[in-house]
């Protein structure tokens, strides 16, 4: 008979209600608590190293977007650039040579049909001694000989056959001495340096009076020594 009010009292008493305990937010995962110490600073080694090769990468990127950086590491000893046969991008590839300096190499060559010798390069605007020390190891110069190009063959015209001077031609067709005292006007003309006018005054200058000597022919205005010089073997003075 005692057991039903015991029963009726629990029911009727109420729950106590139970603590919890609030979430601490900021304590970091259990998994990265349990991690040890070497691995935690392994990873944050390599996390390092990481992002220091991303920014070499970046600025590897930067570096190939603007002009190349001339070439400092040396060639190869057993590698010799001709410069008179050379590309351009063989000639950026010399220590201390980048495009502008390669373009001018080539504009030299050009203009002057190449290089004689090494030394030549100080005559190509911005190489000095200093330049020229750097690169000389690793080039040479070819037989300049190679480098012109075969001129084509121009055909040789035959030249005009040269005009005969008329006093040539007048001798030509001369048979014999001429008689200025008696030739007609027409026969003084066939003489060297003789007109029509002068042969006419030939004729007015005899008919004053005849040529007693071949010199005589200087009375005649217009004759001078040298055309008398030009007259004396093909003339004479008849009495």
């Amino acid at each position: 008979m005692d057991a039903a009010p015991l029963s009726s009292a629990v029911a009727a008493s109420p729950l106590a209600p139970i603590a919890s305990k609030p979430l601490d937010l900021t304590a970091p995962p259990a998994v990265v608590a349990a991690w040890p110490r070497c691995a935690q600073l392994a990873a944050a080694f390599l996390l390092g190293g990481v992002t220091a090769l991303l920014g070499v990468h970046v600025l590897a990127s930067v570096r190939d977007g603007c002009e190349p950086v001339e070439r400092e590491s040396p060639l190869p000893l057993s590698y010799r650039v001709d410069l008179n046969e050379a590309r351009r991008a063989e000639l950026r590839q010399l220590p201390g040579v980048g495009p502008t300096l390669a373009e001018r190499i080539e504009e030299y060559r050009q203009v002057n049909g190449g290089f004689r010798s090494v030394d030549e390069l100080t005559k190509v605007p911005g190489i000095g001694r200093a330049t020229l020390e750097k690169i000389r190891p690793f080039v040479f110069v070819g037989a300049v000989e190679k480098k012109v190009e075969a001129q084509p063959k121009q055909e040789t015209k035959p030249a005009p056959p040269k005009k005969e001077p008329a006093a040539n031609s007048k001798l030509a067709k001369l048979t014999g001495p001429i008689d200025v005292n008696h030739a007609s006007l027409e026969e003084l003309q066939k003489l060297p340096g003789i007109g029509p006018k002068l042969s006419q005054r030939m004729v007015d200058e005899r008919a004053k009076k005849p040529f007693a000597t071949v010199d005589e022919l200087r009375r005649v205005p217009g004759i001078g020594l040298k055309t008398l010089e030009k007259l004396r073997p093909h003339v004479i003075a008849g009495k």
